[in-house]
Order: C-alpha cells, then structure tokens, then sequence
C-alpha cells in the first residue's frame, strides 16, 4: 500500500509541477467543490445536534429525554469547528514587535507591501525547523511563524524567499479555505472514533451468554460503521490534501516574487537538505556564540552536501511523494519554481541590515541554547 500510495503521489506531484500558474492559482476546483459541500451539509447536521439537544431540554419533564439532549449537545461540542487561538499559537515562541525586532519586523512588512499581501497581526519567532502562517480565534488574528533553526539555516535573501511563501498562505486566504472545509476535514474522523469499539475479545473481559453475545454483535455491527465512516474521512482526507499540496505551490509564487527566483530556488534546496540538519544545533557553545556557531555549522553542512543536491532532488520527488501528503516534496516544488520565468527580488536585504537582523536575533540563539542545556 506503501509503494501504491508513493507511485500514485509521485504521479500527481508531476502533473502539479507541469501546471501553470494560472492553473495552480485557480480558486475553484473540483475537489474544493465537493469538500465545500460535503461540509456544508455536515456543518448543517451540526447545528442540527445543537437544535435537537436544547428542545429535548427545554421540553423534556423526564430524566431521559434531558440526558438525550445533553448527549446531542455534548456530541455536536466535539465535532464544532476550531478556530485556534492566539495562546496556542504563540506558545513556546517569542512574539516580536517593531520594538523588539525592527528589522525582521520591517522585511515581513516589506514584503507584505511589495506583494500586496495582508500583514500579519503577529510574528512569532519559535525553535522549530519549520515555519508557518494562519489565521487563528475569533478576531481572526494573522499570525507568521518562523523558526528559529530555520532563519539560521537560510540567507537573508532566502529568509524574505520564505516570509514570500508564508504570507502567500494569508493573501490566498487559505487559512479561511481550511476553515470552511474543517467539518469535511475533520468530522468524519471523529465520529469513527467515537462510535469504534473497544478491541479485545469479550471473553478477555470475562463476558459470557448473552451478554458475550451481545457484546460481540455490536463490535461487529460498531466496526463496521466506523470503517464507512473512516473511509469517508480518507476520501475527504484525499481531496484535503490535494488541494493543500496546490496552495503550497501557489505559496510559492509569493515567494519568488518578494524573495526573488535565485533565492526561492536556494531555499526549497536547503529544504532538501533540511533533514540532514535538524540535529545539528546542540547546547555545547560558548555563551554568546550560539548564533553565530551554528549558523556556520548549518552553512558549512549545507555546502558539503550542495554537490549531491541533484540526487536529494530526484529522491524526495519519489520518497516523499504521497497522495495523502499536504506538502509536495521539495524538489518537486523547486521543480515548479525553475520552470518559471526568472523574476528579480522586490525586496532586497543589504548587507547592513543583513548584519543587523544577526544582532537582533542572536539573544534569541542564546536563550535557545540555554533552554536546550536545561533539558
């Protein structure tokens, strides 16, 4: 199932690279049709749960019709959409403002003007290798998320590259996409969790006659329904991640057009290599060399490896190619990007801001190490 589900990842991976960016840009398709209905209709049932608990409420003078009720609420609780909240997404991070980080603060902006996309409310630098942007609570706060073992892996002119692509996620608007299409994404899933039944044979929980039997019946008529139920969560799975592999692309386009097609290029490649460099910061550095220490690790590890490039390419396009995968694979999305025409930068560091941004970010190098010591 592995290798199917790999061959069949590879292929659509290919036709994504071959698509244009008219074609990659396109808001409505087939599977976001379906996933906009199918939660529609779930959402519907949802709030049908919500009706139908308050009136057994409202109305019920017995003790079982107002348990019904708190069951239908209780049930129509755990499958509401999340929205996300600002805690959560701050959460192990440093928020940074104007104040505290003008120069990253001034290039997110930066590129935001040049691209015309939204500015987030929030920039929150954390210590994941990895970065992100989504659209969180009820106020629907924008918020960018940036590693920090990602911004010392990358250039500076690579790093706008990355601000380009995340921001391209806030002026798509794909955070509200995946919002609208939650209950599509998500509920199936639930309720086949909910309704499984527990695993074991009922003998090992010492049942026996009919209550053996009975037990055995609804493992069988429960697992069933749970199997159709997950199902139709892989299928709507299939179609999720489809078109989330094609917003990664479209994401992209942002990114050469703040960073600059050079930079976007050398970026998705030291994505390539990002595996090979996700254990390369360590705690044992000097006090106030942490930055600059494993910045050098990260760029002299990236540059051995550069001449294997080509090969790491061609293998991520086929390991990590996956129809259920929401990303595409690295070298498949710089596929797309060198297929394009070339496109100078909007937004170009200079070497004096290059040196400044080092400065800003270097006390949070130090409090990273400092937390890595204690753990």
């Amino acid at each position: 199932m592995v290798l199917l589900d790999r061959r069949a990842g590879f292929r659509a991976d290919r036709v994504l690279a071959g698509r244009d960016e008219r074609a990659v840009g396109r808001r409505v398709t087939a599977g976001r049709v379906v996933l906009l209905a199918v939660s529609v209709l779930l959402g519907a049932g949802v709030l049908a749960l919500v009706a139908a608990g308050v009136w057994l409420i409202v109305t019920g003078r017995l003790l079982p019709p107002i348990a019904a009720g708190a069951a239908l609420l209780g049930l129509a609780w755990v499958l509401r959409p999340r929205l996300g909240s600002r805690k959560d997404a701050v959460a192990g991070g440093w928020v940074l403002d104007a104040g505290s980080a003008p120069v990253l603060r001034g290039l997110v902006d930066r590129a935001a003007e040049k691209t015309g996309a939204p500015r987030p409310d929030l920039l929150v630098v954390d210590t994941e290798f990895n970065a992100w942007a989504a659209v969180v609570g009820f106020r629907r706060t924008k918020v960018l998320a940036i590693g920090l073992p990602m911004i010392l892996a990358l250039s500076e002119q690579q790093l706008v590259a990355l601000i380009g692509h995340e921001l391209g996620h806030l002026a798509y608007q794909d955070g509200f996409r995946r919002l609208l299409e939650q209950p599509a994404r998500t509920v199936f899933g639930a309720l086949s969790r909910i309704v499984a039944p527990p695993r074991g044979d009922g003998v090992d929980k010492d049942l026996s006659g009919l209550l053996l039997m009975a037990f055995t019946v609804w493992q069988v008529i429960a697992g069933m329904v749970s199997f159709v139920l997950f199902s139709a969560h892989l299928g709507m799975f299939l179609l999720a991640a489809g078109e989330d592999r094609r917003a990664e692309v479209r994401a992209d386009s942002m990114a050469v057009r703040a960073g600059g097609s050079r930079a976007t290029l050398e970026m998705l490649d030291a994505l390539v290599l990002m595996p090979g460099l996700t254990d390369l910061l360590h705690p044992r550095v000097a006090e106030g060399e942490a930055a600059q220490r494993w910045r050098a690790l990260l760029a002299d590890t990236q540059g051995r490896r550069a001449e294997f490039l080509p090969v790491l390419r061609q293998l991520s396009m086929r390991e990590d190619a996956s129809l259920l995968a929401r990303h595409p694979s690295s070298g498949r999305r710089r596929q797309w990007v060198s297929n394009r025409p070339y496109v100078d930068p909007a937004v170009v560091v200079t070497p004096v801001e290059a040196e400044r941004l080092r400065a800003e970010l270097a006390p949070l190098a130090e409090q990273l190490a400092q937390q890595m010591r204690r753990d």
